[in-house]
């Protein structure tokens, strides 16, 4: 009897820590050298949210997350280390006694944290579902971190979404990984509006302005006695977006979110404890975005075919991803014109959003003008409601469907598509023949009077010629607008060797960045490579270019305004400027965002564009630290009949192919070389060549570089001031596709397509060879004067004027 009883309260006791160490500082908090493992959770005050580890059916996947308490299933709201998945049991969420939490794995490696800066004294669950940590010393009723600041793919009632924040879906339901589909605030001029984005760069979905009440596209979810919005600017550059959920009078559980499949939805909490669903951008099957791909068209019956002069890519069996390809490809070149025309399709339902409106245009032909002129421009269509609307489409075009209301869209085709069409007269936009010889008739007479007019006012001045075929969507600025706009260019932002750059407003209060080329030869140079590269495409990684002046000798682009400036400054930045470091998060986000943008140029523009200039002074950032590709003066233009070109213009040393520096014709494979040698840059925080260091084997560093990721240590060649919250899978593949890129033979070097699907996990890589050649050139110049080191066209010590 007295063993039984020995036994039960051994047994209590048990329970009594187990049960102690699952409701710590009385449920919802954690403090300084408190940690969570296993089934153990924390609980706001009044349960209604839950903290704790959770693993998604059929994986063994673990996360970090918060769920609504005592529902079955769990209902996921935000999930910490989404793209880290800790796989190694057990796990342990550990609040450090220096005051940072930290998610190790079973093998001790750091999964996740809240930040380096960031040190708090207690970290809690509210009743809202946030959490947050709580300052230390005098700051600890102040909240240094919160879950709300950096959402997953659910947007609850409280959470206040910032301009620069957005949701992003799950990859699948039963992976919280980074998904396809994102949205937030559009960051646009002038916008109010929450934007739904594909793979970061196709808009696919708007709210419409922000009306007061409610967005103007979704009236219907204005709703005073069951959902308020509101829409706060607290500055110019500084707005936020919340809601919350009311029935009879008492606040409810509610919350907004992104699924899979791009759907943005409202969900609201019922009093059995269930769900109801109370709006969605769901209309029908059509409505999923790129459900019958590229020029497909879905009907009614939710049925995929192509539209016309499109043939089905692989075997459809009436529904596709893979989309249409052109049964003929079209000519257009911005030096020998076009013989492209337009079909006219009715009742198509074309995604405004990816629309670009061209409001200078007022009539039907100048509409198709502006489209025509444009390499870049598949559709057009011209609509007169209350006034002319003029809109124009680049690259593929998604999401077509058949509807009744819908107006007409006039679809790019070759002219050898037209003429096959027996109806093609009756289809095209009316007149165009009999137009066509007055038009060029005009033409010659206006070329005449302009030659006329310039040899009177250059007066045997020396001509400096501008390229007939600047893209019309251009805007056209006075030198005096400019002169204006940037305070009679006074706060210059940067310097080089074509010119230099200035901080403008224009005048409806537009950010811009104006650069003034100087120099007669090279700035013509310039000018036409930067107009006829980057003023005919758009890609979310390339700088948008805005405008041009073109007045005497007077050459001057306009860009859009980036305000966190090149990645230069904030990657090298000094010890006094720590809290400029970028997280590894950061890091990450812009080699994957500058690799898409360079795929773009490479493999999806009509002409490949061989930037030959990429380094990290060449890369901007704006407000949410995204990349954009700049600078495109020493551009080259690649016709896809041709694989390589020959060219005298050179980049910057440290950043050159070794092909380019023995005179052979170059290949996008230069950009791929330069693009290794930033990548490398970024990982480690520093520069190829740093004099400062000890060890002679680590003075030229892409050589250190390559023989670690060859051993197998990957994590020492990460910046210290940021290795312990580095994502070690990210790493891993940053550093090999690093080690690829700077491959002396070009042979060896992946493609930039490649080289994006690596970084996204899509694609395992070799381990790259090591760097014989250039541990030999080292080897050479290290017996050399520093004079000769630094001279090499292999390495620099620092930058180049760009």
């Amino acid at each position: 009897m007295a063993m039984k009883c020995l036994v039960l309260a051994v047994t209590m006791i048990i329970a009594v820590n187990n049960c102690s160490s699952l409701a710590l500082d009385g449920g919802d908090s954690l403090l300084l050298g408190d940690s969570l493992a296993g089934n153990q959770t924390i609980l706001s005050k009044n349960d209604t949210f839950e903290l704790g580890f959770f693993s998604p059916r059929g994986t063994n996947n673990w996360y970090i997350g918060i769920w609504y308490a005592r529902m079955s299933p769990k209902v996921i709201v935000w999930v910490a280390n989404r793209d880290n998945p800790v796989t190694s049991m057990p796990s342990i969420l550990k609040f450090s006694s220096d005051g940072r939490l930290r998610l190790f794995d079973g093998k001790g490696q750091s999964a996740w944290s809240t930040g380096l800066g960031v040190k708090g004294s207690r970290a809690m669950i509210t009743e809202v579902g946030n959490f947050i940590m709580l300052g230390q010393g005098r700051n600890k009723s102040e909240i240094v971190w919160e879950s709300f600041a950096h959402p997953t793919d659910t947007w609850l009632p409280g959470m206040k979404l910032w301009k620069g924040m957005k949701l992003t879906s799950w990859k699948s339901s039963v992976d919280p990984a980074s998904g396809l589909f994102s949205g937030g605030m559009d960051m646009s001029p002038g916008k109010t509006q929450i934007l739904m984005v594909y793979n970061n760069s196709v808009p696919f979905w708007s709210s419409g302005e922000w009306t007061g009440n409610y967005f103007a596209n979704v009236p219907e979810v204005y709703a005073p006695e069951r959902f308020e919005a509101s829409c706060v600017r607290v500055s110019p550059s500084r707005i936020y977006l919340n809601f919350s959920v009311f029935r009879q009078g008492h606040t409810l559980s509610g919350r907004i979110m992104v699924d899979e499949k791009g759907e943005l939805k409202s969900c609201d909490r019922i009093d059995d404890g269930s769900w109801t669903q109370t709006w969605s951008t769901y209309r029908g099957q059509c409505s999923e975005y790129n459900i019958c791909g590229a020029y497909g068209l879905c009907n009614a019956n939710a049925v995929c075919s192509c539209v016309e002069g499109f043939t089905p890519k692989g075997d459809t069996q009436g529904w596709w991803s893979s989309g249409c390809a052109r049964r003929r490809p079209m000519k257009c070149s911005v030096t020998e014109g076009t013989t492209d025309g337009f079909l006219e399709s009715k009742n198509r339902n074309l995604h405004e959003e990816e629309a670009v409106s061209y409001n200078n245009e007022t009539t039907m032909e100048g509409c198709r003008t502006a489209c025509l002129n444009n390499c870049s421009c598949t559709a057009f269509s011209f609509v007169i409601s209350d006034l002319p609307v003029c809109r124009l489409w680049f690259g593929d075009l998604f999401k077509m469907s058949v509807s009744s209301d819908s107006h007409s869209v006039f679809i790019r085709l070759a002219a050898s598509e037209l003429q096959d069409s027996k109806s093609e007269r009756s289809r095209k936009v009316p007149g165009l023949y009999i137009l066509l010889p007055s038009v060029a008739a005009c033409c010659v007479i206006l070329s005449l009077l302009l030659a006329a007019f310039i040899l009177w006012k250059c007066r045997g001045q020396r001509k400096i010629s501008v390229e007939e075929d600047v893209p019309i969507m251009l805007k056209t600025f006075t030198y005096k607008e400019l002169r204006i706009a940037t305070e009679n260019f006074k706060h210059e932002l940067g310097s080089g060797a074509f010119g230099s750059v200035f901080k403008g407003t224009l005048s409806d209060s537009t950010l811009v960045a104006v650069k003034r080329l100087e120099g007669f030869a090279r700035a013509e140079k310039q000018f036409r490579a930067e107009i006829n590269t980057i003023g005919i495409i758009q890609h979310v990684n390339l700088v948008r270019l805005c405008g041009f002046c073109v007045e005497g000798s007077q050459r001057l682009l306009v860009y859009a305004y980036m305000p966190n400036g090149s990645l230069n400054s904030s990657l090298f930045c000094e010890e006094e400027e720590a809290d400029k470091v970028l997280d590894w998060k950061t890091r990450f986000e812009i080699v994957l965002g500058t690799a898409r943008g360079l795929a773009y140029l490479h493999e999806e523009c009509r002409d490949c564009i061989i930037h030959c200039d990429i380094k990290p002074e060449n890369i901007l950032l704006d407000d949410d630290f995204s990349p954009k590709i700049a600078d495109f003066g020493l551009a080259k233009l690649v016709g896809r009949d041709f694989s390589r070109v020959l060219t005298t213009t050179r980049g910057t040393p440290g950043y050159l192919a070794p092909e380019w520096i023995s005179g052979l014709p170059i290949t996008p494979k230069v950009d791929v070389y330069s693009f290794g040698m930033t990548l490398l840059e970024i990982i480690s925080g520093r520069r190829n060549l740093d004099l400062k260091v000890e060890e002679r084997s680590r003075l030229y560093f892409p050589t250190w570089a390559s023989s670690q990721i060859q051993r197998g240590n990957i994590t020492g060649i990460v910046d210290a001031r940021i290795a312990s919250e580095a994502n070690i899978e990210e790493v891993r593949r940053a550093a090999v596709v690093g080690g690829l890129c700077i491959q002396d033979d070009e042979n060896q070097r992946p493609s930039m397509g490649k080289v994006v699907k690596i970084l996204e996990g899509k694609m395992e890589a070799p381990a790259p060879q090591i760097l014989r050649s250039l541990q030999v050139l080292v080897d050479q110049v290290e017996d050399d004067n520093s004079d000769t080191f630094v001279q090499h066209p292999y390495i620099s010590r620092g930058s180049a004027p760009t």
